[in-house]
């Protein structure tokens, strides 16, 4: 025990709580230990016992090895879209149960890399945001130029933000009204966690809107959403390639552009009015229209296009399965949580052909 003792980590034992919704109290229920002990095991103030940890493990349904791996617990993201604007209508409950989602998964992602050889296929650009404020298009298009991305829409975005290094992962974040978030973690590549949940033009979008993070920020500003959401626009839909198109726009022209460029008729409604081809009062009228046919809500299913789904992640963990020949244990000791989870977490039948970029 005094092995273990060394090890051990008080703040994963809080932090797997919270990935679970628990309170402290809610611990005590199920444990049968004392507030107060589980208060001080948290703090660090005592360790706990071999039956203390039995209990908080079967409690917690994870392994053991949990509360000793060699990870830290991460706070929030410098940006989830868009979770600051929606905090005050979110608990903090729950939004401390997806932060700590992430937080493991973020342990997960270092040990899948950990048992491969990651090289990005193109570059990631960086730019500083406060030397290029006010030329948000500009970065954009010099990032598709970068990418070697052909005029027009983008066929998959995901191909291309996978190929630059950039591991995206699906994940619940409906509750929590998060679309997207990004975490860039020394020593890591960069991750972008996409809520699974989203319509297939919010998911492409809120990508973009991600790597717009990575690209520009560094730090938190206060015009980061605002410079995020300008970038993802001008990413997917380039002024000197869909502009033309945008020219007195209408609700059945957005209709017939959504499919072909891939995002919603509210995002091509707002492009149009960005670049000048739309006045204020057709601009208003477009979105009265798009309140009454309820398309504000749901756009109409017929237009509606496959997702873009990650696959260097699901290949990450098929590694493990396929070519490196781990078994449900080996896992569960791995990734330190029940198999149950982890298949529900990320799946484990992934194609094989996704290992094309692991190599």
């Amino acid at each position: 025990m005094q092995e273990l003792d060394s090890l051990f980590r008080p703040e994963m034992v809080g932090l797997r709580r919270r990935m679970l919704g628990m309170s402290q109290g809610d611990l005590v229920s199920v444990t049968g230990i004392s507030q107060g002990m589980i208060s001080k095991i948290e703090q660090g103030v005592k360790a706990p016992s071999e039956e203390h940890l039995e209990k908080l493990a079967t409690a917690m349904d994870c392994r053991r090895t949990f509360f000793f791996q060699a990870e830290r617990e991460y706070g929030p993201p410098m940006s989830a879209h868009p979770m600051y604007r929606k905090k005050a209508s979110v608990g903090q409950k729950v939004l401390d149960k997806v932060i700590a989602e992430l937080s493991v998964r973020l342990g997960h992602v270092r040990v899948l890399l950990n048992a491969v050889d990651f090289s990005p296929e193109l570059p990631l650009p960086q730019y500083d945001s406060d030397e290029y404020a006010g030329q948000i298009e500009e970065v954009a298009a010099m990032v598709r130029r970068a990418w070697y991305v052909p005029r027009g829409p983008i066929r998959s975005l995901m191909d291309f933000v996978e190929r630059a290094g950039i591991l995206v992962v699906h994940s619940d974040m409906e509750a929590a009204h998060i679309d997207g978030a990004s975490y860039q973690v020394a020593g890591m590549p960069p991750v972008i966690f996409l809520n699974r949940s989203l319509s297939a033009d919010r998911l492409r979008f809120s990508l973009a809107h991600e790597l717009g993070h990575i690209v520009l920020h560094r730090y938190p500003s206060p015009e980061m959403e605002q410079q995020a959401n300008e970038f993802a626009a001008a990413f997917l839909m380039p002024r000197e390639d869909i502009a033309a198109e945008l020219k007195g726009i209408t609700l059945a022209k957005a209709a017939q552009l959504k499919p072909y460029w891939k995002v919603s008729m509210g995002a091509l409604i707002v492009r149009a009015k960005t670049l000048g081809k739309v006045d204020d009062g057709s601009y208003a009228y477009l979105w009265r229209q798009m309140a009454m046919h309820g398309y504000r809500i749901r756009e109409p299913a017929s237009l509606d296009f496959a997702p873009e789904q990650p696959s260097v992640a699901p290949a990450l963990l098929a590694n493990l399965t396929e070519n490196m020949g781990y078994d449900r244990q080996d896992i569960e000791q791995a990734l330190h949580l029940s198999f149950d989870e982890i298949e529900k977490l990320y799946g484990l039948k992934p194609p094989s052909s996704v290992l094309r970029r692991v190599k």
